[in-house]
């Protein structure tokens, strides 16, 4: 690759961004407005919530609190736990939403709030098993259920919904800026001046995407910090990570959308394909909808989701503090997406240049 080459691209394309003065009040304004739109999320009833259990005592009332969990439908016990730090881990690291201690005085429940509808849910849940097994729990009334709630103890929405609103932006502005740009330079006629260059096919795509790219970490700074300093979300994790695992996020859904830009043949064409492709990412990407509550089916197609992987690493740094070492998986599979869209746009369009 001719760095050389890729600079001059580079020049070009950011003329013709400072020129466009539609450009900026989507950088600008868009990002803002959605922000304050998504404000309030879509709850559903979920069923078969995985739980960790810890008991303490071993009699008649310990197994009936069980009982009750397991004959609600609400709930699957899926790990017997010896310590609190044990039943934090799990729920820190996602293979339980909650966890019940059954102690010698009183029951205890933990619920993890990174997802501030679930977890209204699930303790909605909780105090309606106790509600309506009150005559067989009431046995003993020393023993009172407690109900604590780890990452978002107030299950503030606004906690919530910024981290998701901040992959909805990035997914949207990106995307619709990328499917664009090169059917805009057909539309333009300019397009035959890139193809009489010497510029590569590589060093084209580069050279569209990194402007873009650049604007993608402008929004994500942008949301992040209205999030932050307007709505006093918490940030618990580090920002160097959220950065880092962002980048290839940005690159799934610009290549994405120099594919669609590539094979599209009027801009008009080329957005209603971005908006079909971001769809399905929104409705299967656990933004608005519990993929828990999502046929089985619909729930295997959720795998191919970019935005649910980036979902889950918004939500998990934001509220749970998480780095590398627990969201590692999210983070790969990402990096593959995004590789792997760029290598599709390029080769899509060296069979344009030949």
């Amino acid at each position: 690759m001719n760095r050389t080459h890729l600079l001059a691209m580079l020049k070009k394309e950011f003329a013709q961004i400072r020129r466009d003065r539609r450009l900026f009040p989507l950088v600008i304004f868009a990002p803002v407005i959605q922000l304050f739109l998504f404000g309030y999320a879509v709850s559903l009833d979920i069923k078969e919530i995985p739980v960790a259990v810890m008991k303490e005592r071993h009699d008649g009332y310990a197994e009936e609190i069980l009982l009750s969990l397991v004959s609600s439908d609400y709930f699957i016990i899926k790990e017997n736990t010896h310590s609190m730090k044990e039943m934090e881990e799990s729920i820190l690291h996602g293979r339980v939403k909650a966890g019940v201690v059954i102690g010698q005085s009183e029951t205890n429940i933990i619920i993890d709030g990174s997802d501030n509808n679930t977890a209204e849910l699930i303790e909605g849940y909780f105090e309606k098993i106790f509600a309506d097994n009150s005559n067989s729990l009431g046995a003993i009334p020393e023993v009172i259920p407690m109900v604590r709630i780890l990452f978002n103890p107030e299950l503030e929405t606004v906690n919530f919904m910024v981290p998701g609103v901040t992959g909805l932006v990035l997914l949207i502005i990106t995307m619709v800026l990328a499917s664009a740009i090169l059917v805009k330079e057909k539309e333009s006629g300019t397009i035959e001046h890139i193809f009489v260059t010497p510029l590569t096919s590589s060093e084209v795509i580069l050279g569209k995407l990194l402007p873009f790219m650049i604007i993608g970490f402008f929004d994500l700074f942008l949301v992040v910090g209205a999030g932050i300093f307007i709505f006093n979300v918490p940030f618990k994790g580090n920002f160097g990570f959220l950065t880092f695992t962002t980048f290839p996020f940005i690159l799934t859904t610009l290549s994405l959308g120099i594919f669609i830009s590539t094979t599209s043949k009027t801009q008009q064409q080329a957005v209603m394909t971005a908006f079909m492709v971001m769809l399905p990412n929104l409705i299967l990407s656990g933004f608005m909808f519990p993929i828990e509550n999502m046929p089985v089916i619909i729930q295997k197609l959720t795998y191919i989701v970019p935005v649910k992987y980036y979902l889950i690493i918004l939500r998990s740094i934001f509220l749970k503090g998480a780095g590398l070492k627990i969201l590692w998986k999210e983070t790969l599979i990402l990096f593959v997406f995004g590789f792997s869209f760029l290598f599709l746009s390029i080769s899509a369009f060296k069979k344009k240049l030949s």
